[in-house]
């Protein structure tokens, strides 16, 4: 009795360690499927496919050609300029996050005379604008890099 209970033990290790461990020429054919699916050399995580989210051209352009009238902070307020006192809108507030890019290169273009803003048409090139509205997105309204604003029309002039 007890040599075939020895046995029966012997075969269920047996069995086990074969169908768990193996060489990987024992479990070759049961394991290939798994195998080829399953790349290795992957990274645990792939991220998704987004936009650059680089926007030091945008500000370099923006300290330039915007912050002495709309500061540093995008906050805007009282300034001088020739002169002439204005005040610069803030371009973090909710009114100006719900403009299309569109509408804030359109500005950009075409400036507001009345209130002071210059029109940038032969300073910026169109490609410059969108890296400082771009910037202006992410970096001081603070909303997703990835996040579409409008569509990609060209702006009118």
């Amino acid at each position: 009795m007890k040599t075939i209970a020895f046995s029966g033990f012997v075969f269920s290790v047996v069995t086990i360690f074969g169908a768990c461990g193996g060489s990987p020429a024992t479990n070759s054919s049961s394991n290939s499927a798994v195998a080829n699916t399953a790349p290795t050399n992957l990274p645990a995580k792939t991220p998704p496919l987004m936009v650059s989210q680089d926007t030091s051209r945008g500000r370099e352009l923006y300290v330039a050609q915007c912050a002495n009238c709309h500061k540093e902070t995008g906050e805007g307020g009282p300034v001088v300029v020739d002169g002439r006192k204005i005040k610069a809108d803030n371009l973090t507030d909710d009114r100006r996050k719900k403009l299309t890019d569109e509408k804030m290169i359109k500005i950009m273009v075409d400036g507001i005379e009345d209130e002071g803003m210059p029109s940038y048409k032969d300073k910026l090139s169109e490609a410059e604008m969108r890296e400082i509205v771009r910037y202006i997105r992410v970096d001081l309204q603070k909303m997703p890099a990835d996040q579409p604003y409008a569509n990609s029309a060209s702006p009118q002039r």
